[in-house]
């Protein structure tokens, strides 16, 4: 990847891009080194040009947190913003998902979440997992695109991290 490629252009000739949890979670909380990313992404679902998925366990990933700090009026707004978001589809997790991530899970290791995220795109035939997840670097049959590249490749001072 060079550092004139734009994760909207990176993205664009996606059949499918799975987008994983944390991202959607850096976008919702403002983050200030990826807002411009993750608005960029967004923006791309909402009108259209980016063709998105994401696992309903995204969900659980999010709420979870609001639940936690007693947020719950702000959790019931976020379920009900996510599972009617423009441009995003939310898949329900299946056997065949649940069998798969335990294959994953086996391979990969880590926690059951990722496992499922994984899963789902594998499934649904993803053609791009769009994380911020660096030790994620290849999944059998997709690209995985980590924003962490693309927030570095815009401050000079840092090293990239190569492709895999």
């Amino acid at each position: 990847m060079t550092d004139s490629v734009s994760i909207s252009e990176r993205l664009a000739g996606s059949h499918l891009v799975h987008v994983d949890a944390r991202v959607l979670a850096l976008h919702l909380l403002a983050d200030a080194e990826m807002s411009p990313l993750t608005r960029e992404v967004v923006s791309g679902m909402r009108e259209g040009r980016v063709r998105a998925q994401t696992s309903v366990m995204t969900l659980y990933q999010l709420l979870a947190e609001l639940y936690r700090r007693g947020e719950a009026v702000r959790a019931g707004d976020l379920a009900r913003d996510l599972t009617v978001h423009n441009g995003l589809v939310m898949v329900a997790t299946t056997a065949e998902i649940a069998i798969q991530a335990a294959e994953v899970r086996a391979q990969l290791g880590g926690r059951p979440e990722r496992a499922i995220q994984v899963a789902t795109a594998l499934v649904e035939r993803a053609d791009v997992f769009l994380t911020t997840d660096s030790t994620l670097r290849r999944i059998a049959g997709m690209s995985v695109v980590n924003l962490e590249d693309f927030s570095r490749s815009s401050h000079p001072d840092e090293p990239a991290a190569p492709v895999p």
